[in-house]
């Protein structure tokens, strides 16, 4: 691929924005790749954590804004289809039965605050800044950040950061709950990819409903979420993970689940 690094290992896929020359930014080619490698990452059985993160100094500055630049006589042609194919990846990442970790470094800034949102846990290093972008260049929001960020945040809040694109740094990500995690610079692939494993060797189809329950929630009112945590939990005691969980429970060992 042109734009992204992709590999698998111990069953944990780890996919990289690399276009480190461009700060990571968001153009035609990366959208289309990524749009079909999340796509299939959704569809590999044998892949049960993903890691996205960057290559080089940070995660990602947003869109090229060099692309915008050089079509501003042509705009909005091709604006519809790159869109699109971020929205496109933006949904496998949130419905892909598997958990997805951002590992963020650096700065991330605009469709890079989308993708990361999309995520379903955020470990970043301590000196990573945030910041949503849009308005700075006089656009609205796209990749869901409009979606996301009031439910992450709150509505008052996430106006804020819209309308103002705000710099802030992790510590204040961590207090309004946009991230889980922030480590120290030099220990954020080593705590990633400990979490990436405990993750691999977990229970995947449990946390495939607890993750499709969880997306699901505000769309969903109190009697129709019960009725759905009711058939997950019903699901989730016919696979072998649930058998070795509670034996393991019962006989006090640790389970050792296969994601079956």
């Amino acid at each position: 691929m042109e734009t992204l690094q992709f590999s698998v290992k111990d069953q944990i896929a780890t996919l990289t924005f690399n276009r480190p020359e461009a700060m990571n930014s968001f153009n035609q080619a990366m959208a289309h790749e990524l749009k079909n490698i999340t796509q299939q990452i959704k569809q590999d059985n044998n892949i049960r954590a993903v890691i996205l993160n960057g290559a080089g100094k940070l995660f990602m500055a947003g869109g090229d804004l060099k692309f915008f630049y050089d079509s501003l006589d042509t705009m909005p042609k091709g604006v519809l289809d790159l869109v699109r194919a971020l929205n496109t990846s933006i949904l496998n990442l949130t419905t892909m039965p598997k958990p997805v970790i951002a590992s963020v470094h650096g700065s991330v800034a605009g469709a890079g605050m989308s993708l990361m949102m999309a995520c379903d846990l955020v470990m970043v290093a301590n000196d990573t800044k945030f910041t949503l972008a849009y308005s700075g260049i006089g656009v609205s929001p796209d990749g869901g950040a409009t979606y996301h960020l009031p439910r992450l945040v709150g509505r008052k809040k996430a106006m804020e950061w819209l309308l103002l694109s705000n710099v802030f740094d992790a510590q204040t990500a961590l207090h309004y709950g946009l991230i889980n995690w922030v480590v120290p610079a030099e220990k954020l692939t080593e705590e990633t990819e400990k979490l990436a494993k405990k993750l691999a060797h977990g229970p995947t189809k449990t946390y495939a409903h607890i993750k499709r329950l969880i997306n699901s929630t505000s769309d969903m009112n109190l009697e129709t979420q019960l009725e759905e945590e009711g058939f997950a939990f019903e699901f989730c005691t016919t696979t072998e993970d649930f058998k070795s969980g509670v034996t393991g429970f019962l006989q006090k060992k640790i389970p050792e689940f296969v994601g079956k």
